[in-house]
């Protein structure tokens, strides 16, 4: 089932024809897309193998006890 209040692309001839278990869900852009995509909400699939441009890389790590 989708998440609550999810909602496809408008543009059914694009975004409908890739939901598919083969597909996996992007989160967000890179420096390469609209800032509109940029957003941490913003959605976008791929297949898990495949490498672009258009999808980044995030990397975080807890900071340490009262290093803040």
């Amino acid at each position: 089932l989708p998440y609550p209040g999810f909602a496809a692309f408008p543009y059914k001839e694009y975004s409908e024809v890739f939901f598919g278990p083969e597909y996996k869900v992007l989160r967000g852009g890179s420096f390469a897309v609209d800032a509109v995509a940029c957003r941490g909400t913003f959605r976008n699939w791929d297949y898990p193998v495949r490498r672009q441009i258009f999808a980044g890389f995030r990397t975080a790590r807890s900071a340490a006890p009262g290093a803040v």
